[in-house]
């Protein structure tokens, strides 16, 4: 029929083409990860605090916490979180019932930290009534990460959903740290960071 290919058509249309070599490019240089931070050293006795900025009751209100100490003397609590058990029955509450006592021994800030955002610590803090110990929202781990002290163990991850502050209590004069328990560190324990033992260093 007159709408059949010609025989030269067809041989040509049947040809297929082979594929094109390709070749692969081997390297023994390591993928390297992006999302990977060097872990910071972790703050001690005589370092001065990074001027790193968390919130104070909402996200507006920006603190720096260096400028949050200069020329005072004060006391920093970190948590691994809000309402979080420990850090509701015990820990916040030895700083509620030992702030005056505090106060009197020239403590002029008291302040507890977490990596939890500001709605939250704020919501938090009023649970605890009148009081004059702040609640800063490390939102970001600003400050955990440029201390060191993040806490991102596979219980904490699994339970809490993202790496925490671990549990510490920092002295401080003029922005400089006086002295620094953290749990789990020198046999450190939860007591070792409650007001109690403020009181104690304060005392000296």
């Amino acid at each position: 029929p007159d709408y059949a290919a010609p025989p030269a058509m067809l041989r040509s249309l049947t040809r297929v083409a082979a594929p094109p070599r390709v070749r692969l490019l081997v390297t023994s240089r390591p993928v390297q990860s992006w999302t990977t931070k060097p872990a910071a050293m972790a703050i001690k006795v005589g370092d001065t605090l990074p001027s790193v900025h968390v919130h104070d009751g909402s996200p507006g209100n920006k603190v720096d916490i260096k400028e949050l100490f200069a020329g005072k003397k004060g006391v920093l609590f970190g948590v691994p979180g809000a309402f979080t058990p420990t850090c509701t029955s015990s820990h916040v509450p030895s700083y509620v019932a030992k702030t005056a006592e505090l106060k009197a021994k020239n403590v002029e800030v008291i302040a507890t930290i977490a990596v939890n955002d500001s709605f939250v610590m704020s919501a938090w803090g009023q649970t605890f009534g009148e009081t004059e110990i702040k609640f800063l929202a490390d939102a970001g781990s600003q400050f955990a990460q440029a201390t060191g002290l993040v806490l991102d163990t596979e219980q904490v991850l699994g339970n809490l959903g993202n790496p925490r502050l671990k549990r510490f209590a920092m002295y401080i004069e003029d922005s400089k740290v006086t002295g620094l328990a953290v749990v789990g560190v020198d046999d450190k324990v939860n007591e070792d960071t409650f007001a109690e033992k403020a009181l104690e260093h304060f005392s000296k």
